[in-house]
């Protein structure tokens, strides 16, 4: 196994959560032959005092460690891309950790088996409550089975394997999204390219979901935009805007049980419609064989 694992670097985007990244690089940092990469994404809260004190190179050669001036939210992964020397990169959050190496090495073994293969997501979940944040995503596969992965839209920064080659043919994160739904136009990117993405849930990858920095109303606001905006981005105008219509009234009669929603959700949506003709310039989009081939993706959006 150990030669399987040299091929993996773990890559963490840590952000303000100072005692959940050293827990997470005891977990990462335990394993042998892994490389660990962590960017700090202009981190203030001690954070990268911690590394340097705790972490030092000389003790942890197999760790390294880059410090950003500025946060450039989801699109500091890109970095990563341009950073890592091994076949594959195991994309973590830094509240997010491998169950054993044997569920990373079981990931890598999945996508020998098939080199078309760009990612695989684990299920990702908490620790201490089993909730699965990935829970029932083959419901919306095109393809697949338990056993060899199934085929999605999914590619969870908090816990996926990835193919280093596949991730150097994309543009990556799209730095326009900031936060949320850049790992689905991360994924169009691929299947545009013809790789296959992949979800095996008997992998594990623990996921505390730390609350820190996660303001669960302006995530809404992102996420509102950011959908409209993978819709003009990727689909013909005949399913773009009957989706994104159908996606904003789901999003407003959410906010008859929680009214505190209905300001992120109305400022999602005027900026994702305002966004239409600057997303319209950006990339290819999907002919209508290829988005039916995502009707399951579809089918989840509008029930999220």
């Amino acid at each position: 196994m150990s030669g399987g694992i040299a091929r993996i670097t773990a890559g963490i985007l840590s952000y303000n959560r100072r005692d959940s990244l050293r827990r997470t690089l005891e977990a990462v940092l335990a394993i042998p032959g892994l490389r660990v990469l962590v960017i700090d994404n202009a981190s203030t809260d001690g954070t990268v005092e911690m590394l340097r004190r705790e972490y030092p190179s000389h003790l942890y050669p197999q760790l390294r460690v880059l410090f950003l001036e500025e946060n450039r939210g989801i699109a500091a992964r890109n970095i990563f891309f341009h950073e890592v020397e091994t076949d594959f990169l195991l994309t973590l959050d830094d509240d997010s950790w491998p169950r054993s190496a044997e569920d990373v090495d079981r990931m890598r073994e999945i996508m020998i088996a098939d080199p078309r293969i760009a990612s695989v997501c684990a299920s990702c979940i908490h620790p201490d409550t089993g909730v699965a944040e990935t829970e029932g995503i083959e419901r919306f596969a095109s393809a697949g089975d338990r056993a060899h992965g199934y085929d999605v839209v999914n590619i969870a920064a908090g816990g996926s394997l990835l193919r280093m080659e596949a991730m150097r043919q994309t543009d990556g994160y799209g730095a326009e999204f900031f936060w949320g739904r850049e790992e689905n136009d991360l994924a169009f990117q691929l299947l545009q390219r013809r790789w296959r993405i992949g979800f095996y849930p008997d992998a594990v990858i623990w996921h505390t979901l730390s609350p820190a920095g996660r303001n669960v109303y302006r995530r809404l606001e992102y996420v509102t935009r950011n959908s409209i905006w993978l819709l003009w981005k990727y689909f013909p105008l005949l399913i773009a805007i009957p989706i994104a219509k159908l996606f904003a009234l789901r999003r407003l009669l959410a906010v008859i049980k929680d009214i505190r929603r209905l300001l992120p959700v109305l400022r999602g949506i005027l900026s994702g419609v305002g966004g239409l003709i600057p997303r319209r310039r950006e990339g290819r989009r999907f002919t209508l064989r290829e988005a039916w081939k995502l009707r399951g993706w579809i089918r989840k959006l509008i029930r999220e």
